[in-house]
């Protein structure tokens, strides 16, 4: 009986966290940023742009057990830079999904997730907001930490609110000193 009511309840929970209006957008670099700048040699990184659906409408959002509510669904997409003699560049496509679907697919926020050089990069940090008024102070300085983990600096800068695209963007990632 357990059992069953735990197969029942996978079921239910795999039924409610479809993708709503998941289609793939045709030329996803209509729209995008170009990323370049100074990495340390001891680091790699990928991009991870993250996107929400905008329709708040049952199809577009699953309900959150603990929370007690309705969330929207996302969807995250992966990008991994060139990187040769202590330089990165990547171009980030940021129209993936269709949003002319039901579900409105809108890019959020983009993630700087990085890793030791050879391993694949996991800690992520939130580098560019995609919501909000421009507030650009070119170029971005990550540090990172032991952990992988990295911060702005000054570390009273936070996130890039940006909402200029088609463009390029300087972001430079060292690592935090021993």
């Amino acid at each position: 009986m357990w059992r069953s009511a735990l197969l029942v309840y996978a079921i239910t929970l795999c039924a409610c966290s479809s993708l709503n209006g998941n289609v793939k957008y045709p030329m996803p670099s209509e729209r995008y940023i170009d990323v370049q700048g100074s990495i340390d040699g001891s680091l790699t990184y990928k991009l991870k742009v993250q996107y929400v659906a905008t329709n708040r409408s049952d199809a577009c959002t699953n309900y959150n057990i603990l929370a007690g509510l309705r969330v929207s669904q996302t969807m995250e997409f992966d990008y991994y830079p060139q990187i040769n003699d202590g330089k990165h560049n990547l171009h980030v496509p940021l129209k993936e999904l269709d949003p002319a679907t039901e579900c409105r697919w809108e890019p959020t926020v983009i993630m700087l997730c990085v890793g030791d050089t050879g391993t694949e990069p996991s800690t992520c940090s939130s580098v560019f907001s995609l919501r909000g008024a421009h507030a650009n102070q070119s170029p971005v300085n990550m540090v990172c930490a032991a952990s992988n983990f990295c911060f702005r600096t000054p570390r009273t800068l936070y996130t890039e609110a940006i909402d200029v695209f088609n463009t390029q963007y300087a972001v430079n990632i060292t690592r935090e000193p021993q």
